[in-house]
């Protein structure tokens, strides 16, 4: 017996066990996923289930009102130009600026955690803001950049 996994009507993959995990999903995205048996010569009328990816997640060292929408900067910098995090006043720059919408979903204890509602993608999931001397909040991830000011 072999089992159908469909996006849609695109094929994804086809197994023989009961189980199969999806992989490369993007961000806040909805997936009409199904799966039907297949026995060489038919296959079975497709059960299906609609599922959206949550946004990528970061922390913030701060309380903030739950539900307030905001904007967070990402940029990308070029590597060696000066060490991330430590830009010159004023060089509040780099390439590929993107401003990204973003939601407070919780905070507890002094920490936020902010969602992006978009399907950006760049950044990895789960990072922890830190506050700069000027006030605004950063997470760095190799020579990427989100930041944050109130």
């Amino acid at each position: 017996m072999q089992y159908r996994i469909r996006n849609g009507d695109q094929l994804i993959a086809a197994v023989s066990h009961k189980q199969y995990q999806v992989t490369g999903l993007t961000p806040n995205t909805t997936y009409n996923l199904s799966v039907a048996s297949f026995n060489g010569f038919r296959e079975s009328p497709r059960t299906s289930l609609t599922v959206k990816t949550r946004g990528i997640q970061v922390k913030v060292p701060v309380s903030l009102t739950v539900g307030t929408t905001m904007s967070l900067v990402y940029l990308e910098y070029a590597l060696g130009l000066v060490p991330i995090g430590t830009e010159p006043k004023g060089m509040f720059g780099g390439g590929n600026r993107q401003v990204i919408p973003a939601k407070v979903i919780s905070t507890a204890n002094g920490m936020s955690t902010i969602e992006i509602t978009n399907s950006f993608n760049l950044m990895s999931d789960g990072l922890t803001m830190k506050q700069l001397p000027d006030g605004s909040f950063a997470v760095f991830d190799d020579y990427k950049a989100l930041y944050f000011k109130q």
